[in-house]
Order: C-alpha cells, then structure tokens, then sequence
C-alpha cells in the first residue's frame, strides 16, 4: 500500500535506502483561481463538450474520455504540477492517480488509446470551459494508454519524465497537460479515464509526483536560511519563518505522522513521537523545504 507523503527526501540519512525518491502530493487548496500546482495548492480540471459553460475545478474527481462523432458527450482532462522547488537532475517522474473503476455500462466506442498532451498557453482551473482551451502540443509526449471496458485499475503511475525535464529547463513554459483519446467514435457510455483529484477528501486518493532523483545540491539549498529548534527535540520543535502555507512530519518510512494547514503557530507539539528520526516538510512561498529531526 503507498505510504501517505507530502514529500519525502530519504537520502538526507545515509544508507536509508538505494533510491532518493521524494512523492510531491499537492492538497485541494483555495479553489479561487490561485492555485498552480504547489503543495498548497492542487491545480485539475476538466472540460464537457456537452455542458461547454460549466467548469468542474472544485470537484474531487476529473474526467477525459475519446472524442464522438455522434453526440457531444466527450471530456478533456488537464493537470499542472509547480515543479520550481523540486530537483533538477532526475533519473524519473512519475505521475500517480487512483483511477475510477468503469465496470457497468459501456455500449460503443468501449476501447480507446489516450495521450497525454503539453499545455502551450496559461488556463485557470476555477475559469476553464469548453469554449476557452488552452492551446496544446499537436505531438503527445506519453502514450498511448489503452483503456478498454470493463477496467478498474486502482492507482496507476505514469512516466512523465521528459515533460518534467521540460518544465525544470523551461519554467516559463509550464503550464501543464491535457490527457484525452483522439480516438474518434459514438461515445455511448464509452470509455474514459476519470481519477480522483486533489480536493478528495481521501489524502491517499489524491494525485501526486513520485521524483527519483541523484542530485544533493537541491537538498543542501532546502536546509540553508531557516532554524528549527531544539534538535535533537522531546515534546516540542519551534521553527523561525513566517507565511507558512502548509507543514507535516514523516517517518523515515515516509509515513506522515502529523500535518497542519495554514500554521500560525510556529512552536509544533511532538510529545506523540516515538524516538528516532523524522522529516519536518514545509512550504513557504512556494518552495519546499526539508528539515532532518531527532527525537530522543
């Protein structure tokens, strides 16, 4: 069963494990056109050419299908991670969803290969219709997917990893991806590929970035600058920075073993903790930073 992250950097404790892997897990955020992707912040949404005026950026689920050639009931899915904060050199990104399972009904266009697409101009999950897409790529950079009924797939990771390195070279350019079939055919109860979002309430069913990166340097950047106190710690760690959007702490099997909102309150209770070591994660202005604790 995957362990519950928001972002876990094992490599800071030597020989821990083979792999650096990290697992960048955005929550639901404001919902009000301000979120980009960021752990605060989870950026999805979809499109219905059947209801082109309704936007669908707060629901905790997400939808994209192949395209009809008999009705309009088709969709187009669109995601974007803020990857800025995360490593530069990677050996692999994937993409993780918990899929939807699809196993009544399907009567035509029942088998389709789906794509994923890069986004090519700016859109707003709280503001995105049929009627005002953003451009995309023509050429998809991952695919294709075959989706075939009846299917339930559970969660189901992706290689995105030439996208990533996109982004990290070309930052301005980010504006994330469109999944959908260019399969054309009646889409009667078709088939689709619906996931759930960063607004379930389920923190294990949201998507997330599983990074597997070799460089150090961004660590070592993410410890500079800020003071966590004591540590090693007992019941309590006090941290020194303002406007902290979100915090949690995990063991070193990356289990999150506490997680806070919004804190204000800058002195964290740990008397819960068992003795041994742990990852205090945190996001301030859209970085995330990483702190190595002791509880003895």
């Amino acid at each position: 069963m995957r362990t519950q992250l928001v972002i876990a950097l094992l490599s800071v404790v030597a020989n821990l494990s083979a792999q650096n892997i990290m697992i960048f897990q955005p929550s639901g955020g404001l919902n009000d056109g301000s979120d980009e992707g960021s752990l605060s912040g989870g950026k999805e949404t979809w499109v219905n050419r059947h209801a082109p005026t309704e936007n669908y950026g707060s629901l905790d689920y997400w939808l994209t299908s192949a395209r009809s050639n008999c009705n309009t009931s088709d969709y187009k899915g669109y995601f974007k991670f803020d990857v800025s904060g995360l490593p530069d050199n990677v050996n692999s990104v994937h993409f993780g969803v918990t899929h939807i399972e699809h196993t009544a009904n399907c009567y035509s266009n029942c088998s389709a290969d789906f794509y994923f697409y890069l986004c090519t101009s700016p859109w707003d999950e709280m503001t995105l219709i049929q009627e005002n897409l953003p451009s995309e790529d023509t050429n998809s950079f991952f695919g294709p997917i075959t989706i075939d009924f009846p299917n339930n797939f559970g969660l189901k990771e992706y290689d995105i990893t030439s996208a990533y390195n996109y982004w990290k070279t070309n930052p301005q350019l980010n504006h994330g991806f469109v999944v959908y079939s260019p399969t054309v055919g009646c889409n009667n109860a078709g088939v689709f590929i619906g996931v759930q979002t960063s607004d379930d309430e389920i923190e294990e069913n949201r998507p997330y970035l599983k990074v597997d990166y070799s460089d150090q340097t961004g660590i070592r950047q993410y410890l500079a600058n800020f003071d966590v106190s004591p540590n090693p710690f007992n019941d309590f760690i006090n941290i020194n920075l303002d406007n902290i959007s979100y915090y949690s702490i995990t063991n070193i099997k990356g289990q999150k073993v506490k997680a806070e909102y919004s804190s204000t309150n800058h002195q964290i209770s740990t008397s819960h903790l068992s003795k041994g070591i742990y990852f205090l994660h945190f996001e301030i202005n859209k970085e995330v930073k990483v702190v190595k604790l002791i509880k003895q």
